[in-house]
């Protein structure tokens, strides 16, 4: 005959193992277990941790105010809370939760597990964000999300498709059914520039070209679905395009139509950025670099261009001082008046800038010298 006395705290609970079978379940308190001529033995289980893995057998003998069980579906997941905070994430299959310890209710009200399982279907696709705690115990197999910042859009790709263009946010997503992908895509004005680029005029003038575009992303759908790199889409539609407007050109048509250039580069390359769902802003051209030689010729032949200018003008100012002469000695000829106020003021002028007279007399001038007065 086998008889014992066990205690139980209030922290675990106790299977009665008898003979290798649990044949029965005990609580909190003390228990006189009694089993004639059985072998018995006392199995020992802690409710703290509210998972646990009891089989079949076991499972039977607990009341279901003490433990609770879980199923979740392939589309459902669980969030058990312990004293009210999220501790785990429950993923498909069986969960075996203790609900055993319970909190003491207000008056009149029954008492509350401190554990609680919370089912959540992720059958879908959209979901609101969860709170910060739930999202640490999250897989990233089982949810993923983006912010997308003021001046971008986000793209939302289910199974490999594109579905939404979502505006600027926080974006969250279940990818349990469906594999969910989010891509944020800037939609600010940004600059590209393409240097040195090597081109030929119709005078056979090879120089350099540095260009500059102001763009941005139009069609956020269309930019991520057409092409894979949708700035080296435009790199290569400036390049094709400057080379077309510079080989039709000679070298002087081009220094002399710079801006007129630039305008038929910025329609060939609007059409090709629109392609891809880009929008073109501005173009325009920087810089055009001669080779040496080319620069040094250029500076040759503007200095002789400016010389030659120079030169006109001189023998015009020349002309002109030349008739104005003609036209005074003609006057003063027919007025001999003229000459005379003319020769008085030029003695006035003298006399202003005369401050001593130093008479030089020869021999023999002494007796010849008259002086008067006024």
């Amino acid at each position: 005959m086998s008889i014992g006395r066990v205690e139980v705290a209030q922290n675990e609970r106790l299977f009665v193992v008898v003979n290798g079978r649990a044949e029965q379940y005990l609580g909190p308190g003390r228990h006189w277990v009694v089993r004639p001529f059985q072998h018995v033995r006392f199995e020992r289980v802690s409710i703290e941790q509210p998972l646990i893995r009891l089989d079949e057998a076991k499972l039977a003998l607990v009341p279901e105010k003490d433990l609770q069980v879980v199923e979740l579906a392939s589309d459902e997941r669980a969030i058990l809370f312990h004293h009210g905070q999220p501790v785990q994430w429950l993923k498909r299959g069986q969960h075996q939760v203790w609900t055993a310890q319970r909190l003491p209710g207000r008056t009149g009200r029954p008492e509350t597990p401190t554990v609680k399982v919370e089912r959540v279907d992720v059958s879908g696709v959209v979901t609101s964000p969860p709170s910060d705690e739930v999202r640490a115990l999250i897989p990233s197999t089982d949810y993923t999300e983006c912010i997308a910042a003021e001046g971008s859009v986000a793209l939302r790709y289910v199974d490999g498709v594109l579905e939404a263009v979502l505006p600027p946010g926080r974006h969250a997503a279940w990818t349990v059914v469906h594999k969910v992908q989010f891509a944020v895509i800037d939609l600010r004005e940004r600059l590209l520039h393409v240097t040195g680029q090597e081109v030929m005029t119709k005078d056979r003038v090879s120089l350099r070209l540095n260009l500059s575009a102001a763009f941005r992303v139009a069609d956020a759908r269309r930019l991520s679905v057409v092409s894979r790199a949708p700035d080296d889409v435009l790199y290569l539609a400036m390049q094709l395009a400057s080379r077309e407007a510079v080989a039709t050109r000679t070298l002087d048509e081009l220094l002399a139509s710079r801006e007129a250039v630039a305008d038929s580069l910025f329609a060939q390359v609007k059409a090709g950025a629109e392609n891809v769902g880009l929008e073109l802003l501005r173009f325009g051209i920087k810089d055009v670099v001669l080779p040496g030689e080319m620069k040094e010729l250029l500076n040759r032949v503007i200095q002789a261009q400016k010389e030659a200018e120079a030169n006109v003008i001189t023998r015009r100012e020349e002309t002109a001082a030349t008739r104005s002469m003609a036209q005074t000695a003609k006057v003063l000829a027919e007025n001999p008046l003229l000459v005379r106020l003319k020769e008085l003021e030029a003695y006035k002028d003298l006399a202003s800038k005369v401050g001593q007279v130093h008479l030089v007399l020869g021999e023999g001038a002494v007796p010849t010298l008259q002086l008067k007065g006024g």
